[in-house]
């Protein structure tokens, strides 16, 4: 093992210490087939910069933050009950361990919110991905409790490791590792195929008119702003 692997592997280490046996076990795994990538510890906070805590994230209102890269959209949710782990299984034979949810219902989780077919992802002015809590279904596929996509009608569903439950992606979500440290929530690391080199590349253009650079939309974040979807997009479409 090199110098990189070892540093590698001391973070997954970091990252699944919290774990029991098995999922540690299979995260291990999970980075051997590249489906974990462990970044920067990243401490999520509220708008005026304090830690937030579980009793800020409410049921099934969705929370929008940026990781690992101040570009990168992810979506953080409580799902009001316990989210076990979830094996995931992916049509090219690899698949990964999702490891559930973390805070003390285990009903927090996060992902990507970067579609996983072509790259939809919520912006300021709107958004097409979106979740539906329980009480408000998709009018399209009659469907709540999912993340969908109106793009292509993705359907993803948050609390099996957002596998596809229907349409076009043929992967999950990537899911956003968090951690929990004395009430503050952390996100570690990305589990799954993630979509990031095909999002710089198709919104090369628009990433470097909102951020100055290709280089700055890709620095690595320490503190994770978390907002209300509503607050950071202008037009939620639901379909």
């Amino acid at each position: 093992m090199d110098r990189r692997d070892f540093i590698k592997t001391c973070g997954t280490v970091a990252v699944a210490s919290m774990l029991d046996a098995s999922i540690f076990s299979n995260l291990l795994a999970s980075q051997q087939d590249g489906m974990l990538k462990t970044y920067k510890k990243a401490l999520l906070v509220k708008e005026d910069g304090s830690p937030i805590k579980e009793g800020d994230i409410k049921p099934h209102n969705n929370y929008i933050f940026f990781y690992p890269f101040v570009s990168t959209p992810c979506y953080l949710l409580n799902l009001d009950q316990e989210i076990k782990p979830v094996e995931i299984k992916l049509k090219d034979g690899l698949g990964y361990l999702w490891p559930g949810g973390v805070g003390s219902k285990k009903s927090i989780v996060a992902y990507s919110a970067i579609c996983a077919h072509q790259w939809s992802y919520p912006t300021k002015d709107y958004s097409f991905i979106n979740y539906y809590p329980p009480d408000k279904p998709s009018e399209t596929t009659k469907k709540a409790g999912i993340i969908q996509c109106c793009a292509h009608l993705g359907l993803y569903d948050p609390k099996e490791g957002a596998k596809v439950l229907d349409g076009p992606p043929e992967v999950p979500l990537a899911s956003i590792v968090l951690q929990e440290e004395n009430g503050q929530f952390y996100a570690v690391g990305v589990l799954g195929e993630d979509q990031f080199d095909q999002f710089f590349d198709n919104y090369k253009a628009d990433l470097r008119q909102q951020y100055g650079s290709t280089a700055k939309a890709k620095e690595l974040v320490e503190k994770c702003i978390v907002m209300e979807v509503d607050k950071y997009v202008k037009s939620v479409i639901r379909c």
